[in-house]
């Protein structure tokens, strides 16, 4: 029996130290102001007043946020979309959809990731809905 117990302590240690290894949340911390941050969930209010022709400049996978009217299906998943100020080619896969129809005098909203630059840019949409 004496030689059980010191087994059976360092057996609890040795699980202690393991499960101290393996990370998570660590409530003694405290998060930086909101002014400090530098990424996160900043709202549709960054991106609102976005423009196709400011989207033309922007970076390679640059996240926008678009209000405007798809107005052609040119063919597969690629559409012609169209806002105040210009005209811009997006693919909207079938996913994206979410069985939703919208038609040409339709206002909606798309999210997606800038690909290309200039007037080859073209948006990949990960969300479309209603704005």
């Amino acid at each position: 029996m004496m030689k059980i117990t010191p087994i059976i302590a360092l057996l609890t240690v040795f699980s202690f130290s393991t499960h101290a290894e393996e990370g998570g949340f660590k409530a003694g911390e405290t998060a930086p102001p909101p002014h400090q941050q530098d990424a996160g969930y900043k709202g549709t209010e960054d991106t609102r007043e976005n423009t196709i022709n400011k989207v033309r400049d922007l970076n390679q996978d640059a996240w926008v946020t678009l209000e405007g009217n798809i107005i052609q299906h040119k063919q597969g998943e690629s559409y012609l979309f169209r806002d105040k100020t210009d005209t811009i080619e997006i693919k909207v896969p079938q996913k994206v959809w979410k069985g939703k129809e919208f038609e040409a005098d339709e206002l909606v909203r798309i999210s997606g990731r800038v690909q290309g630059k200039g007037e080859s840019t073209v948006i990949n949409v990960e969300r479309l809905g209603e704005p």
